[in-house]
């Protein structure tokens, strides 16, 4: 998997240079930074994961986690791709209900939801807590 930066896209091989255009100074961000809140608002997930490509490209700092939300556009339709770090319930749940919340947000925004990728990159224990008394 290749990864792009959210502010640059490159166009499908064989397909007109507009095909893809850049995601960023667009109602595209607004849909990036309101899917990273509501993913992180998401029971069960803990936290938007980098991926190596985007810890490179943020050497010095971390990445805001709307940064972590890669949305590309290809004619009228919106595409996602998030990385999660899930905590105590089965990954598999919270990966289909992030999957939901980013259709309905990219929808809410009057885009035409495409493709959407939720990875899970990390499953951690859920914490206990103890007993008091």
């Amino acid at each position: 998997m290749s990864e792009t930066s959210p502010a640059q896209t490159t166009p499908p091989v064989g397909s007109a240079p507009d095909a893809r255009v850049t995601t960023r100074g667009s109602g595209v961000d607004l849909v990036r930074r309101d899917v990273a809140s509501a993913l992180l608002a998401e029971p069960g997930v803990l936290r938007l994961e980098p991926t190596l490509a985007t810890m490179v490209r943020a050497w010095s700092t971390a990445p805001a986690p709307d940064e972590l939300v890669r949305v590309t556009t290809t004619g009228g339709t919106v595409d996602v791709a998030v990385h999660l770090a899930v905590q105590g319930e089965e990954a598999r749940l919270v990966a289909h209900r992030a999957r939901a919340v980013v259709r309905r947000l990219v929808a809410d925004h009057g885009h035409v939801p495409g493709s959407v990728e939720v990875s899970v990159l990390t499953v951690e224990p859920a914490e206990v807590q103890e007993a008091v008394g």
